[in-house]
């Protein structure tokens, strides 16, 4: 068997793995030595540490949790990894389907944001009126209520700043209940389109954003107003409630 991996009629060159940064954990049908041996003589550079630069991930019996968790951040920091199991191993090494394995040489960072996006990074308020938007940055993007001033007034009388520029002081992004909603049901808006592609465009080699929404904004007024009965924020609040939202 070793042996007939060892050789190709192909021309190696046209290998998945030529050139290709290769990394591997648990066991295989070859052992580790072998294995190794064999990716570095078609091409590939093995390398075990998982970085952004790692093309392919060969994912055996029993791998390593903490590189599997390395592998799925960088995945959710939008790297282009690919995840190889031993039939995928088989496939290459038999010389079949080299062109489903194809991936560029260069590093591409191509994130697909997703409601999972949104869920890691959601910035929530604790309970009780610890006001944890004091002093940070916010972005307010679209489809709020027509009076959007209203709704950035409540959060700048909440001790936090409101940018309508994209900058790379921008600390958290304010997401509107219709993207939310949107988002849920697998559409990505404008709005998500446009952190996509900003983070896809900067230098920044982690997806380390983070979100509120509308209604965290909204419920975390009406809870401070409450226990400090602030008549200007509850007048800010009932204007922008009484607003419809833009068509």
């Amino acid at each position: 068997m070793e042996n007939n991996l060892f050789l190709s009629n192909k021309d190696l060159k046209d290998n998945p793995f030529y050139n290709k940064r290769v990394a591997y954990t648990g066991t295989f049908a070859l052992d580790k030595k072998t294995l190794s041996k064999l990716l570095k003589n078609w091409g590939a550079e093995v390398n075990n540490t998982i970085s952004r630069a790692t093309k392919f991930v060969l994912i055996g019996n029993n791998p390593n949790p903490e590189k599997i968790s390395k592998l799925d951040t960088l995945l959710h920091d939008g790297f282009t990894i690919r995840r190889l199991s031993q039939t995928d191993l088989d496939c290459i090494f038999q010389g079949e389907n080299w062109e489903d394995y194809s991936t560029s040489d260069e590093v591409i960072k191509d994130l697909d944001f997703t409601l999972d996006h949104f869920n890691q990074h959601h910035y929530t308020f604790d309970e009780g009126t610890r006001n944890k938007i004091a002093g940070k940055e916010l972005y307010f993007c679209e489809g709020f209520r027509d009076d959007k001033y209203a709704i950035s007034q409540i959060a700048g009388n909440l001790a936090a700043w409101c940018n309508h520029m994209l900058s790379s002081q921008i600390q958290i992004f304010v997401l509107s209940n219709s993207t939310i909603e949107k988002l849920k049901q697998g559409i990505k808006d404008e709005n998500i389109l446009m952190i996509q592609n900003y983070y896809n465009r900067n230098k920044a080699d982690k997806f380390d954003f983070s979100f509120i929404t509308e209604d965290d904004i909204l419920n975390f007024a009406k809870l401070w107003i409450e226990t400090f009965d602030d008549h200007v924020l509850n007048y800010l609040l009932q204007r922008y409630l009484q607003s419809n939202y833009a068509q």
